[in-house]
């Protein structure tokens, strides 16, 4: 059996509506991606951001590894020395369904997610996995885990 414990201690430890009054104190605003870009933000973005958040993003967006990786690459770019790159994603799941239609989704290992890191000149702080339990698994994907990664870019050299 599969225990969120950890997950109900978060979220009891302080109220929600305090932690969303909190984030929404700190985040200054939200802007569209390209991850496959160069210059994923355009010229939207001033100066490096003190950290990013992915959730789910970059594997279902790429259509193999050598995309993931050069997406993580271009991302990589929006964030300052010594930023903090929070990602939340899929482990080995090829394809999800939204609706009636299929998208394929590149299926990255454990392995691949710190090898994609440490080549963007990452330090890896903390990396997670979830096994997927059977009970939550109820068609709409073949993901096998989820994985979180915090990672803090390195001083440039």
């Amino acid at each position: 059996m599969y225990s969120y414990s950890f997950l109900s201690a978060f979220l009891l430890s302080e109220h929600w509506k305090d932690k969303e009054k909190k984030l929404r104190e700190k985040v200054k605003r939200i802007l569209p991606i390209d991850i496959h870009q160069l210059k994923p933000l355009g010229s939207m973005l001033t100066q490096p951001a003190d950290a990013l958040v992915s959730t789910f993003c970059l594997e279902a967006a790429s259509p193999n590894y050598e995309t993931f990786q050069k997406a993580l690459e271009n991302i990589t770019t929006l964030l300052k020395p010594e930023g903090h790159f929070l990602m939340i994603g899929a482990l080995e799941e090829s394809f999800y369904l939204a609706g009636e239609a299929k998208l394929l989704v590149v299926p990255v290992t454990e392995e691949d997610v710190k090898g994609a890191f440490t080549r963007c000149g990452y330090e890896i702080c903390d990396f997670r996995t979830y096994v997927m339990p059977s009970s939550l698994k109820i068609g709409v994907d073949d993901v096998r885990g989820i994985f979180f990664v915090h990672a803090q870019k390195k001083m440039q050299v």
